[in-house]
């Protein structure tokens, strides 16, 4: 073999080494080749069965352990398996708050609903708790959750310009979430969800008694209403049913939806206004 040749196969094979090495091949595993397609068309080798005289029994299954009786019962607490047990739950330790205050305390301290323990932060509200305008926002944004303090987000301030637009600031309006644990993803309530923040919500706009009720977005209506048909509320004023009364109620386009859609600030421009009328 010429010496043309020999450089041009130590070429190939290093080429073809790359190339091995390039698609993950990077070790030998015999040097004598084997004939895989003929070795899986054979049968399989008999398995040698032991004799039953020496057949070990079968050990049983671990048993888990089972969590505290503690635990347990706080495990099921925070995320009740019925929707009306989680509605009963809540409506017995709203129906007993008598202040916003003594509201707030309860609804921290109860259990019946599953975010609590996703949400990294309580978040109830800001503003005036007395002030004639009380604006009902759907839950915490991002920003609020990472720093732990409520409406200072870039919605909130939004909101905030929303309201200088009608000569009111947070020293004459305040601001609730309907949710005050962030759903994770910022995603809707479910129904059992709903059905334990209702009576907490009912009473929280019954003992603010505001002169109107600013809905923000339908995320914040479904979670108020307890209902997912929210369109027939829209563009009109409807009575909020709130427990012992009713509170004059708009629902406008959400914040988010404002900020994503500009165009949409000509309609929140027309509900401000008759917000500002209704209050005079």
């Amino acid at each position: 073999m010429s010496a043309d040749a020999d450089l041009s196969l130590e070429t190939g094979l290093a080429a073809l080494v790359d190339w091995y090495v390039s698609i993950g091949v990077d070790i030998a595993i015999d040097e004598t080749p084997h004939d895989r397609f003929a070795e899986s068309a054979a049968p399989p080798p008999a398995r040698a069965v032991a004799p039953p005289s020496i057949v070990a029994p079968t050990p049983a299954p671990a048993r888990r352990a089972e969590p505290p009786a503690r635990e347990t019962r706080s495990l099921r607490s925070a995320a009740p398996v019925f929707t009306e047990e989680a509605a009963r739950a809540a409506r017995d330790a709203a129906g007993a708050a008598r202040t916003i205050e003594e509201l707030q305390e309860r609804l921290a301290g109860f259990d019946g609903c599953a975010l609590k323990a996703t949400a990294g932060h309580f978040l109830f509200a800001a503003g005036v708790a007395s002030a004639p305008l009380m604006v009902l926002d759907f839950s915490p944004g991002e920003e609020e959750e990472r720093g732990g303090e409520a409406f200072v987000g870039p919605e909130a301030r939004l909101l905030d310009n929303m309201l200088r637009a009608i000569r009111r600031d947070r020293s004459s309006a305040y601001l609730a979430y309907a949710t005050p644990w962030r759903p994770p993803g910022a995603r809707e309530l479910s129904p059992v969800e709903i059905a334990a923040l209702l009576p907490f919500l009912r009473r929280h706009v019954e003992l603010a008694a505001p002169r109107a009720l600013l809905i923000l977005g339908d995320f914040a209506a479904r979670a108020a209403l307890g209902s997912p048909d929210v369109a027939r509320y829209r563009n009109a004023w409807f009575d909020y049913d709130c427990g012992v009364g009713t509170v004059r109620a708009l629902l406008v386009p959400s914040l988010a939806s404002l900020l994503r859609t500009p165009a949409m600030k000509r309609r929140a421009w027309r509900d401000l206004r008759a917000v500002a009328a209704a209050l005079g």
